[in-house]
């Protein structure tokens, strides 16, 4: 009995190595392409996983350190993952304009459970129908439709703030989340959330908090297989979160779809409300606009708008609210440049309030210098530091080749701060982006949306309702911060998106 368990376990042992021979022996091509590459010494079979065991700002100070030690491109291995980290603008318009980089990178199926193969998340066959059916919709008559939403939401959140006139310092992000959920909501859904009003909402919840946990297990390389998350104690807790989500996008679709079929010729019909969530008819919704361009042929399943509404929810609200947060503080950090954006202003609206003047899409052309604003911010402090692409085949970089099955890593974050190309790289100055200083740029130098094919599809409704929400900001309150701290002091962490390490914390007065 015993010869024969030990010969059991001696055959077993036996095929595992022989497995782990031949598994290396595909990979050798890997392993000499990768060893060209300089980078952190690596530990057998893990690779540089310990360095990466932290919390998110731990990642995100060894990724810049990194960044700092090692020319562009350095590899880093992750177990058995391959990534080679590129920062030079001519290198990132190769990877991101190549047909063998077009796939995201794995560990962008961790979203999967929630946007399904949404934009986002999906692999480049369905991802290039998804995107023509989708691209129509964002168009930019369609968009300036939009700019009245924005701009009614952005008076209800600046009405809230009143609250904080003349106080203490407070959490801004509180308010701007609000607000750019009811604007999310009502464009993409075509439902009326009243999120900032009623002070409360299910869905925004429990988006925060999966894509919290998302990101955690990115890092978590133990986690990384399915059977194990969905077992953990964060696994269950995604599920739930994700079901409260579906529930809600499920119902709007359903009832939506419902009425799409009911109108027939009488959707053509202008003014009046609409029943779904008490819109005018005449401004449609996103969901709406999708719906009716592939309702003749149904090219997009209910599970398929689903998916694509969910990413534009994840996409339009806790994105746009970061980066509008971070373009308050800059401003609160340089009142010069608050000075100067709101002198804009006045010449566009001069002292009327936003109540009885409303932003209009032909003021945001002319929000020149405020759109300068958001774009150094977006240099600072970009949506994400990192973006990733998968090689389906060897890509030739005239010095180097990508190799295939590696993850090609484009590190933004060094690339909007590097000297060379941004002289005094952590001074905020909106004037580089002036048309003759951005004219001396390389064009892939500056990619806050990403670039190339898979870029986000939403950038021009994301500026447009950046610059609505911070014109009305600005047009009722001065923004101010008790301590001076200067950009290079400002802790970040790799939270999925870019953010402070601490929450922002503004002050605000009326301005008279």
């Amino acid at each position: 009995m015993l010869s024969e368990i030990l010969s059991v376990i001696g055959t077993t042992f036996l095929s595992g190595l022989i497995l782990l021979v031949i598994y290396h022996l595909r990979r050798l091509d890997l392993y000499k392409k990768a060893s060209k590459f300089c980078g952190p010494p690596t530990s057998p079979f893990v690779g540089n996983v310990f360095q990466f065991l932290g919390n998110t700002e731990d990642i995100f100070n060894e990724v810049t350190e990194l960044s700092r030690l090692y020319p562009s491109p350095y590899r880093v291995w992750l177990g058995p993952l391959l990534l080679i980290f590129l920062s030079r603008p001519e290198d990132v318009k190769t990877v991101l304009k190549s047909e063998k980089a077009i796939e995201k990178a794995k560990v962008y199926e961790f979203f999967q459970p929630w946007l399904g193969k949404g934009l986002f998340t999906a692999p480049a066959e369905i991802w290039r129908v998804h995107r023509k059916l989708i691209g129509p919709t964002f168009n930019l008559k369609i968009l300036e439709s939009f700019v009245a939403v924005f701009a009614a939401q952005s008076n209800v959140m600046v009405k809230k703030m009143e609250a904080e006139l003349n106080g203490a310092e407070f959490p801004v992000f509180d308010y701007l989340s609000k607000c750019t959920l009811d604007i999310i909501c009502e464009t993409v859904m075509g439902v009326s959330m009243k999120a900032q009003i009623e002070n409360e909402c299910s869905y925004v919840e429990a988006a925060e908090k999966t894509f919290a946990i998302v990101c955690q297990r990115t890092f978590k390389v133990w986690l990384h297989p399915s059977a194990i998350f969905n077992r953990t104690q964060l696994g269950r807790e995604q599920n739930k979160h994700i079901k409260t989500m579906h529930n809600f996008t499920n119902n709007v679709i359903r009832r939506k779809k419902k009425a799409l079929l009911d109108r027939n010729t009488e959707k053509a019909a202008v003014g009046g409300e609409d029943n779904e969530g008490g819109l005018p008819s005449q401004r449609k919704a996103f969901l709406d606009l999708l719906m009716e361009g592939t309702h003749d042929k149904m090219k997009l399943s209910d599970s398929e708008l689903r998916e694509e509404v969910d990413t534009m929810m994840l996409a339009g609200n806790d994105t746009t609210s970061n980066v509008i947060s971070s373009v308050m503080l800059m401003l609160a950090l340089h009142p010069d440049v608050q000075e100067k954006a709101y002198l804009e202003l006045r010449e566009i609206y001069g002292s009327s309030d936003p109540e009885d003047r409303n932003v209009t899409h032909d003021d945001l052309e002319r929000m020149e210098y405020l759109e300068y604003v958001i774009k150094e911010s977006l240099r600072v402090i970009p949506i994400a530091s990192l973006i990733s692409r998968t090689l389906s085949d060897d890509l030739d970089m005239g010095e180097y080749t990508l190799p295939k099955g590696s993850l090609a890593v484009i590190d933004i974050l060094t690339m909007h701060r590097n000297e060379e190309i941004w002289p005094d790289p952590l001074k905020f100055d909106p004037d580089r982006f002036l048309p003759e200083e951005a004219a001396k740029r390389h064009a892939y130098s500056y990619i806050p949306f990403s670039a190339g094919p898979r870029n986000c599809i939403g950038f021009r409704f994301a500026m447009m309702e950046m610059k609505t929400v911070l014109a009305t900001i600005l047009r009722r309150y001065i923004i101010k911060k008790d301590k001076f701290v200067p950009l290079v002091d400002i802790k970040l962490k790799m939270d999925g998106l870019t953010k402070p390490v601490e929450p922002i914390m503004l002050r605000i007065e009326e301005r008279l």
